[in-house]
């Protein structure tokens, strides 16, 4: 589980707050849950699709195309990477490797993924990042990320 404010958000709430952070995400979850328009989010057993959600839903619909574009969404970006922030702070194992996996990792399958993502990275992800850099060895990044 994990503490925004005074809410907790468990894995079956992950797909809520990806809705509500990130509304860019909401046709395809009213796709792949067969939603009516507006519609909430189900909330019984979407842990079970968190890492498939993660990855087909955010980072391949939205955050790499949004990495992509040569003067990024700025906007985007940070809602995108603060709800990162907030599933993957005070989660547990399952849930933080579910964002490692399906998020993180993909930062290294192109160039601008990574180098637009970095401005957008803080605290435990941020950390997570630059130990998995130092880690691959990736050029320009072997000692991990610099400091904010």
């Amino acid at each position: 589980m994990t503490g925004m404010g005074s809410a907790v958000v468990d894995d079956d709430d992950v797909l809520t707050l990806l809705v509500e952070r990130v509304p860019e995400t909401r046709h395809l979850v009213e796709e792949k849950y067969g939603l009516g328009q507006d519609e909430a989010p189900p909330k019984a057993d979407t842990g079970l699709d968190l890492y498939e959600n993660l990855l087909d839903i955010l980072t391949r619909s939205v955050l790499q195309p949004a990495l992509e574009q040569a003067k990024p969404n700025s906007d985007l970006l940070r809602r995108c990477f603060g709800f990162v922030d907030d599933i993957y702070n005070d989660a547990g194992e399952h849930r933080r490797g579910a964002v490692y996996f399906q998020i993180l990792e993909c930062l290294l399958e192109a160039r601008p993924y990574l180098d637009n993502a970095i401005p957008y990275l803080r605290g435990p992800v941020r950390d997570r990042v630059s130990r998995m850099l130092k880690h691959y060895e990736v050029e320009g990044y072997e000692h991990g990320l610099p400091s904010l």
